[in-house]
């Protein structure tokens, strides 16, 4: 079914006779390929992709990572990959084509680069401090020092006091295993939902599976006993400061 959809749509492309918009991209650089529509709820959905093909009609190497197609392409010319997107039901929800035209690096682009590094600001010294100051500014230097260090902990403890509490089940790095795990708290009658959260450190995106919104802390704790019963597996809870 999927391969007739696709077939239908480099059908209607042909005849229509549409140019598609390249992207120009070079050459053994690695290509990040993603849906824009798609992107920010990658957790509700599943990415099928086909395997990119070079000039020479070869298939490329690439990794797939959550919802994004990763290659590098080592040949000049058009690179076509094609995007079938499914929802939990396995319905296909949408379908997209990227191109990618890769060229070689120019003489002009080593030249912008270099010009971009030479703006770049060096970074300014120090300013020492002025000698010969004397006690009493000394004292009130602390003393503003003393009320704006006050002042922090006042905010943070304000923050502090008004939050909310969500129960976390579990986290995966795959997005299968998360919903695996939600739909199992769904037939056990429990509203569990998908949060992505992206590590920025390891340049990683998990996915974790979460129950409820709660400004109460122990009813929170009674639902996560109820939820560790069902699953029989620990669960925490995490702590939401509230805007």
């Amino acid at each position: 079914m999927q391969k007739l959809i696709h077939l239908i749509i480099i059908l209607f492309f042909t005849a229509c006779g549409s140019n598609p918009d390249f992207i120009e991209v070079m050459v053994n650089k690695s290509i990040k390929v993603f849906s824009q529509d798609y992107h920010d709820k990658a957790e509700n959905y599943t990415f099928k992709w086909e395997p990119p093909m070079d000039p020479n009609n070869e298939t490329v190497l690439f990794d797939l990572k959550n919802d994004m197609l990763i290659f590098t392409p080592t040949f000049e010319g058009d690179y076509q990959i094609h995007l079938s997107i499914t929802d939990i039901s396995d319905e296909v929800v949408a379908e997209e084509i990227f191109y990618y035209r890769v060229v070689s690096e120019t003489l002009d682009v080593a030249i912008i680069t270099s010009e971009l590094e030479e703006r770049i600001p060096e970074k300014t010294s120090a300013v020492k401090p002025q000698k010969g100051k004397n006690k009493t500014n000394i004292k009130n230097a602390k003393r503003k020092k003393t009320t704006s260090q006050s002042k922090k902990q006042k905010k943070i403890s304000r923050k502090t006091e008004n939050v909310h509490f969500t129960i976390q089940v579990a986290a995966w790095p795959s997005l299968e295993q998360a919903r695996t795990d939600q739909l199992e708290l769904v037939d056990g009658g429990i509203d569990a939902y998908i949060q992505r959260h992206y590590k920025t450190g390891k340049d990683e995106v998990w996915y974790r599976v979460r129950v409820g919104n709660f400004s109460n802390k122990e009813k929170a704790i009674e639902i996560q006993k109820h939820i560790e019963i069902i699953t029989g597996k620990k669960s925490w809870l995490d702590v939401i400061p509230v805007k």
